[in-house]
């Protein structure tokens, strides 16, 4: 269904000054003869065969699926018959189809709009083709059309509240919720319903509490969402119970060897740096300083150096114009730091190296991942992909990526094989499906993954009252 709003602005300009409403082109009877007619500016006329029809209308005197539209023409308005907004014709079957969904296409492709080009055409009709979709960097992710995008599976990823990213029957992504099968253990059988991510807010709407496993809303101690001193449970990666410019995360990266539970904390976000009165800020941007200056230290505000058009550059101490090559390697260029919200940290006046849409096409350009992960707490580098600890990340259903310590004895050897720095656990409520005793070699870049984890068979209880026992026999 077409929206009201889209067509009402088509069909009337307002003139500020006079306020005065101006007629759509095509309620001119010497246009649009049915425009003569009582309300005739909703009916166009159709030369074929000499009938008014009504604006935007599906069918006939169009193709099927094809809508009647205004179009002009020699200085008038003429009927023509387009695909409707958010659908695309295909060479196929000449049919409009929706964009970004199987269409006419194979199973496994989805039908894309064709990008617009230069040029005034009348008539030009709105193409669409069948595209594969492209291969995300793991297999627990999924493509999503609409935005080019990677996500993981059985995330809220783009969709609404209430639905989670599957793959569909077409084999393609959708957003969807079910009371059963796979989408069933994250259904919420409360009021509103929906699916709902674990150990995120979900549908929980008391404070300090997270959806689990097993259906309900809760907080245990033993969780690394839980914040001692408030004795409640935080989303990770948010602002949880934190000052501004902080964010909830678990930056430990030692294996719990010990009966002390891995424990999220507030640290700055990456970026940022801690000022005198607690709060973070993002560096080169005006934090507390006074008006016309940026932080360039956790004490220090400097007027902003830069010309309107420039941004600064920290290592050289020099400002460069944006869009030109600057202390840029060959294939980039002075760009803005996209990483900053305006919104929340303010106007930032430092400049980054990038790369732009038609380098990367091109394949002319290459970011070196591992020096961009590096300076944020929390994150590690596999595949040539950046991933939270204490996400799923590369993981299997039912697991998440957690910190890997390497033995005290390596500490005392100059020579020793390169072992991973993180690995596949199961995430808590959860139970290996399997075990594996002899785990094969891997590089730096790898993640050890010794099998599947599957949801709680009775309750998130029964786990933590295992873990309480071997706590206890690791005392004894």
């Amino acid at each position: 269904m077409q929206t009201l709003f889209r067509r009402f602005l088509w069909m009337t300009l307002i003139i500020v000054g006079r306020a005065a409403i101006v007629p759509p082109p095509w309620a001119n009877p010497s246009n649009n003869p049915c425009a003569a007619q009582p309300r005739g500016w909703q009916f166009l006329y159709w030369p074929a065969d000499g009938k008014c029809y009504k604006i935007f209308q599906i069918g006939a005197p169009c193709p099927q699926t094809m809508e009647l539209s205004p179009a002009a023409e020699g200085g008038g308005t003429v009927a023509e018959c387009r695909c409707p907004p958010g659908t695309a014709q295909s060479p196929r079957d000449a049919l409009c189809h929706p964009i970004f969904t199987r269409g006419s296409c194979s199973k496994g492709q989805y039908f894309a709009p064709v990008p617009e080009t230069g040029g005034k055409i009348r008539s030009k009709p709105r193409w669409g083709v069948c595209r594969e979709p492209d291969v995300c960097p793991e297999k627990s992710q999924l493509f999503w059309p609409k935005d080019g995008k990677c996500y993981a599976k059985l995330s809220r990823g783009p969709c609404p509240r209430g639905e989670l990213l599957v793959m569909g029957e077409d084999n393609l992504s959708v957003c969807a919720c079910a009371s059963a099968g796979e989408l069933g253990r994250y259904h919420w059988p409360g009021e509103g319903g929906g699916c709902h991510e674990h150990y995120t807010k979900g549908p929980c709407t008391e404070n300090g509490e997270l959806f689990l496993p097993g259906g309900h809303c809760g907080c245990h101690s033993s969780l690394p969402h839980y914040h001692v001193e408030s004795k409640m449970c935080y989303q990770l990666d948010g602002l949880g119970p934190c000052p501004m410019g902080h964010h909830f995360i678990v930056t430990t990266t030692n294996q719990p060897d010990t009966i002390t539970p891995i424990r999220a904390k507030c640290v700055c976000k990456s970026g940022h740096i801690l000022y005198e009165n607690g709060f973070c800020y993002r560096l080169y941007t005006r934090g507390p300083c006074a008006n016309g200056e940026m932080l360039i230290n956790a004490t220090t505000c400097v007027p902003v150096p830069c010309k309107r058009g420039r941004l600064y550059f920290p290592q050289e101490k020099t400002c460069y114009k944006i869009g030109s090559k600057g202390p840029c390697p060959n294939g980039q260029l002075v760009l803005y730091d996209y990483n900053v919200r305006p919104s929340l940290d303010g106007i930032s006046y430092n400049g980054v190296c990038g790369c732009t849409k038609t380098l990367k096409e091109s394949g002319k350009c290459s970011e070196d991942v591992k020096e961009s992960c590096s300076s944020t707490p929390g994150v590690v580098v596999i595949n040539k992909t950046c991933y939270k600890l204490y996400s799923q990340g590369p993981c299997v259903e039912g697991e998440w990526l957690v910190a890997q310590r390497a033995p005290k004895s390596d500490l005392w050897q100059s020579e020793v094989e390169a072992r991973p720095r993180a690995r596949c656990e199961c995430r808590p409520g959860y139970e290996r499906i399997t075990e594996i005793t002899e785990v094969s070699e891997v590089d730096s870049n790898s993640v050890i993954s010794p099998g599947g984890c599957q949801p709680p068979a009775v309750s998130l209880a029964r786990f933590l009252n295992k873990r309480i026992k071997s706590v206890d026999f690791q005392v004894k």
